[in-house]
């Protein structure tokens, strides 16, 4: 085989004589056509090597975020049931303190009526008894009536009583009117009150 310019790499790699020297983008110069092919190989293989490799990060980096948030979704999901239970605790320390007291206040009466119970009860006389052992009094009135006069007969009113009295004094006393009032008063009808304004 000569060394033909139209040749490409893979010309060389089907051709059969692997120590031709061939033009090769790998060397700046010419190289032996089994190196080269060589070269191809494994640059064809880094090459499929690479595509593979940024198929596995980029699926890896997808179930990576995929896993994050499934965790962040655990993670809330397991922070709102620890508070359901944190509040259903509560209501049931609350109801439970509800019911102890409640216990010891159904306690606390029974025992104070077992003690009731217990003590002797003195009853009353029966009434007919009590009427048959003491018979009813008379009823009579336990103040004397008392007498129309008094012991100490009311000065009589009038203006000779004014007299004794000193002047300061005399005058708010009151003294009666000399005559009364002459002729009958009339009151005003009630329609007329209500009608006039």
């Amino acid at each position: 085989m000569t060394n033909d310019p139209r040749l490409t790499l893979e010309a060389i790699m089907n051709g059969s004589n692997p120590y031709e020297l061939v033009d090769s983008p790998f060397a700046e110069g010419k190289m032996e056509a089994w190196r080269a092919q060589g070269m191809a190989i494994g640059v064809g293989g880094a090459l499929a090597a690479m595509h593979q490799l940024y198929h596995l990060v980029r699926n890896d980096a997808a179930d990576a975020a995929a896993r994050a948030d499934e965790a962040q979704a655990r993670e809330a999901l397991v922070k709102h049931l620890c508070d359901q239970v944190a509040a259903m605790q509560e209501r049931i320390n609350r109801l439970a303190d509800a019911l102890e007291a409640r216990q010891r206040a159904d306690a606390e009466a029974a025992r104070h009526q077992h003690r009731l119970d217990a003590e002797p009860i003195t009853l009353p006389p029966d009434i007919s008894e009590y009427q048959a052992a003491n018979p009813p009094a008379e009823i009579k009135d336990d103040n004397p009536p008392q007498s129309d006069e008094s012991e100490f007969p009311e000065p009589p009113m009038g203006t000779a009583d004014q007299g004794a009295l000193p002047e300061e004094l005399a005058k708010y006393v009151e003294t009666p009117d000399p005559e009364p009032p002459k002729g009958k008063v009339y009151p005003q009808p009630v329609s007329i009150s209500l009608t006039e304004e």
